[in-house]
């Protein structure tokens, strides 16, 4: 047989919806005895999608063949191209009708007869996490139009990845790091990367079919939890997550998905305190050691039970206000008002309730108002003034949590391929007095030596001359953080 080389070469995704398979009786013509026809005739996916119907698979659509017809005439073109020799044995040849229906047969009785789903369309329908680690191929780029800044300079045109698990297709947005490395060409059509910690960015609030999901839905991708991966890799889910090391972090690739290190220097406990400004606002105080934070927080609470106390008094005495309300109201709706569970307010008692806050309006409202209204004017206060005073508490609560306390701990990789790590990273651990790893150590205590697998650390500082980052470990809780001393 002889096979067409660039054609070959030619067929993507994109591009092999166009491609139809030439049957013909003459031998030389076409792929296999298995493939002829008495007649010369060009196959393509309706045909398939009548072979699939013809065979009893009547969950066959035509949206569906299309798609799986574009993915696997990419995928035999490859193989083809890495072992064309192959194609002269008429028994293992791929590039025919044959081994195309042979294959969209198997994919028919795994998704649609055994629900055994592809990890994209998992994804779309929120059957699995966005977030799960798996393999992924790329199989498209675009690039957006080029631009300018305010400034008046040329703006980069930026990338958009479409990236396949080898039965659906997805569009993929990427940030600075992983668009450096497209247009460098280490990331190309056909490139398989590893990806951890991605999410899903959908314009529809409910999920969505895969099919369907094309124009409205991408996954968000982030450089520092994606690698390149072999050219073997298997596509789709994989067991377990891809551990990021140091030197493998930009300044600008986004969060760290999974990250495993070894302590080597903890410093003291530190305190911060967050202060809301009237104009909206938020400024810091510290950090202060925990010396500092001690006599700081004498003065605080000093002051603070002077102010609250005169606060307390402030609302305690409009809560004695309503309330004396309340009971007059009472009196006057008398033991006749007994509304049941089912009735609702009159809509003017809010506007009522208003008028009794405003001191000036309260003769009014009592020399206007009638029984019926009076009882639920009562209600409606009683209720007022139990929120009220639930949120006085957890007004007070919230100001009670300004202040956050702190540890920064130097950290080097505990994975490592040939060479020893030699650089070096700074954890900030938030609210680490809260955080307990090992029995009968105080709370938020770090030993040298120790070693953690840790998820989701934020980047906040650019790369120095010394190879640290700054990392702000939100999540380094008891579910983010496993001690693998243990």
């Amino acid at each position: 047989m002889g096979i067409n080389g660039p054609e070959i070469c030619g067929i993507t995704p994109s591009t092999a919806l166009e491609y139809r398979f030439r049957i013909s009786s003459n031998p030389s013509s076409g792929p296999s005895k298995d493939c002829q026809s008495s007649t010369t005739s060009f196959l393509g996916p309706s045909d398939a999608l009548n072979k699939l119907h013809s065979r009893g698979c009547s969950l066959a659509t035509e949206q569906w063949v299309e798609n799986h017809w574009s993915l696997i005439l990419w995928k035999l073109a490859g193989m083809v191209a890495l072992d064309p020799y192959q194609e002269f044995d008429p028994n293992k040849q791929r590039w025919c009708w044959r081994e195309l229906c042979r294959q969209l047969l198997y994919r028919y009785e795994r998704e649609l007869n055994n629900a055994s789903l592809p990890a994209l369309r998992l994804i779309t329908t929120g059957d699995a996490p966005a977030s799960s680690p798996m393999v992924l191929c790329v199989s498209g780029i675009t690039w957006s139009e080029a631009d300018v800044d305010e400034g008046g300079a040329p703006v980069l045109s930026h990338p958009q990845l479409e990236v396949t698990d080898g039965w659906y297709r997805l569009r993929a947005r990427v940030d600075q790091a992983l668009a450096r490395a497209v247009r460098k060409g280490t990331i190309r059509v056909g490139r398989k990367i590893a990806v951890t910690g991605a999410r899903l960015s959908s314009e529809r609030k409910e999920p969505v079919e895969v099919l369907e999901a094309y124009n409205s839905t991408s996954l968000v991708i982030t450089g520092n939890s994606s690698h390149l991966a072999s050219w073997h890799a298997k596509l789709g889910f994989q067991r377990s997550p891809w551990i990021s090391t140091l030197n493998s972090l930009t300044a600008d690739g986004g969060n760290v998905a999974v990250m495993a290190f070894v302590v080597i220097k903890v410093h003291p406990v530190a305190f911060v305190e967050f202060i809301d400004e009237d104009d909206g606002s938020r400024t810091r105080e510290g950090p202060r050691t925990a010396k500092d934070e001690a006599a700081v927080d004498a003065r605080w609470k000093a002051r603070r039970e002077n102010q609250m106390s005169k606060l307390w008094s402030i609302f305690q005495k409009r809560m004695d206000t309503m309330d004396s309300y309340a009971r007059k109201l009472e009196q006057r709706a008398g033991p006749s008002f007994r509304p049941k569970d089912d009735d609702s307010p009159p809509s003017h008692i809010d506007n009522l309730y208003d008028d009794l806050e405003d001191g000036t309006q309260a003769k009014r409202v009592f020399a206007t108002l009638g029984a019926h209204d009076a009882g639920w004017l009562a209600q409606h206060i009683r209720e007022r003034c139990t929120q009220e005073r639930l949120k006085a508490a957890d007004d007070i609560e919230q100001e009670l949590q300004a202040i956050h306390n702190f540890r920064v701990i130097l950290v080097k990789d505990e994975y490592f391929k040939k060479h020893p790590p030699n650089r070096k990273a700074q954890l900030t651990v938030w609210d680490v007095l809260n955080l307990t790893f090992t029995e009968g150590f105080e709370s938020g205590s770090f030993q040298e030596g120790q070693k953690f697998l840790v998820n989701d650390l934020s980047q906040f500082g650019p790369r120095n001359d010394d190879y640290n980052f700054a990392f702000a470990g939100n999540q380094f809780a008891a579910n983010a953080a496993t001690c693998l001393d243990e």
